[in-house]
């Protein structure tokens, strides 16, 4: 028996890194995982290989940008499963540069996905979680949420905006039996980071120096987080974001 034994999950951008590991955590404790995605290769791609050993996931198209495809999407998984007990806003992107030179366009496509879509995910989830007066929702935000950090003008923002949505909503809620908690991840080693690094546009011994635990953390380390907190084990905790990086905000907004 898993601790999520007949729960529903859906994990925006649930087709590769985080949202993935995300996704296998939840299904080995006994969730149904939707994944979630607007690209539809990975999406079926990480349903195919999650369904391969044995665990219980399925697809959704969604582009969690328009409020149509995120009601469509979730109209789809209530219509499928009956409930959704559990919301994972992980979908994201990254775009930076400085901030004089920084296109509209790409503020836009930031904020949208980041920020509006994470907003327009929770409202659409979050009323159906308030009819039965149960639900857990949990954003991804980042540690880039709680500070500055040069030419990220529109990632920080975007980050910090999700932290304040999830205290506002969660406080909102509270009373109402749907818990909004949010993981705040540090740089961590995902296919995206590792292309990043071999590419020599970063470097992971940079990272490493600015984290006081001296690396940088592992995709199971976050999920393991977001697998307590959608849990009933973490039953007491909401309107909070908890930090998974090493110890980075706690050292302050040190160069890296």
């Amino acid at each position: 028996m898993g601790e999520l034994d007949g729960r529903i999950a859906i994990i925006t951008g649930g087709g590769r890194g985080i949202g993935f590991g995300i996704a296998q955590r939840l299904c080995k404790a006994g969730a149904s995982v939707v994944i979630a995605e607007l690209d539809d290769e990975a999406g079926k791609k990480a349903v195919a290989e999650l369904e391969s050993t044995g665990l219980n996931a399925s697809y959704q198209p969604i582009d969690v940008r328009d409020p149509v495809s995120v009601e469509r999407a979730v109209e789809s998984t209530l219509h499928a499963h009956e409930q959704i007990d559990i919301l994972i806003n992980n979908a994201g992107l990254v775009s930076i540069g400085p901030t004089e030179e920084y296109s509209i366009d790409d503020w836009s496509k930031q904020t949208d996905v980041m920020l509006s879509g994470v907003f327009y995910c929770m409202q659409a989830v979050g009323r159906s979680m308030l009819k039965v007066g149960k639900g857990v929702i949990l954003n991804i935000s980042s540690i880039g949420g709680f500070g500055a950090w040069p030419l990220r003008a529109s990632y920080n923002s975007s980050k910090a905006g999700v932290i304040s949505l999830t205290e506002n909503i969660g406080c909102e809620w509270a009373r109402r039996g749907v818990r909004v908690v949010s993981v705040a991840p540090g740089v961590t080693r995902t296919q995206l980071f590792q292309q990043v690094v071999n590419s020599g546009d970063a470097s992971e011994e940079k990272f490493n120096q600015r984290t006081p635990m001296n690396r940088v953390g592992e995709v199971d380390e976050i999920a393991s987080v977001v697998q307590f907190l959608v849990s009933d084990r973490a039953s007491y905790i909401t309107a909070t974001t908890v930090t998974v990086d090493g110890g980075w905000v706690a050292w302050g907004n040190l160069p890296v």
